[in-house]
């Protein structure tokens, strides 16, 4: 379906045919008005000829074209490049979330191990209160200095 339009360019107004859609053609022709406007304002010379002034215009609108090319062949490198690392960074996540899980998982293991051996010494170093014997001259009533004396001479003449 071709689309007719017309469009103002260089002050002449000019009927346009094209699949494209009007609105597509109108910035179109604004873009080269606005380069062929300011190409006249860098001093192109009015000796020239129509045929080398739309040389002239056409090749800087080529040269708009070319860099933008460049440019975009540029950032699609710089996408590819963090498309790539991304990957790469997933990956590393994945490995190091595993890591952490692992590491999780043995420090519960360790903290109940711990607690296990805690119970354990508990148990081994609590006394049997059923099992301690008052030692001879501690029952309640004694002289504590007396009982001391006897202890010092019994481990005295040990």
């Amino acid at each position: 379906m071709d689309n007719t339009t017309e469009v103002v360019i260089g002050g002449e107004i000019i009927t346009l045919r094209s699949a494209e859609e009007p609105m597509y053609m109108q910035k179109l022709a604004r873009y080269v008005d606005q380069k062929m406007t300011e190409l006249r304002k860098k001093s192109v010379s009015a000796a020239i000829d129509d045929k080398a002034r739309t040389v002239i215009y056409a090749l800087n609108i080529a040269d708009d074209y070319i860099k933008t090319n460049e440019k975009l062949t540029r950032l699609e490198a710089v996408h590819k490049r963090f498309v790539v690392d991304n990957g790469n960074l997933q990956k590393e996540n994945g490995i190091l979330s595993a890591s952490v899980k692992a590491l999780e998982a043995e420090l519960s293991r360790t903290r109940a191990e711990k607690d296990e051996l805690l119970k354990t010494l508990e148990k081994e170093t609590k006394p049997d209160r059923r099992e301690t014997k008052p030692i001879s001259g501690t029952e309640p009533g004694t002289d504590l200095t007396s009982t001391t004396s006897k202890i010092a001479r019994k481990v005295a003449a040990k």
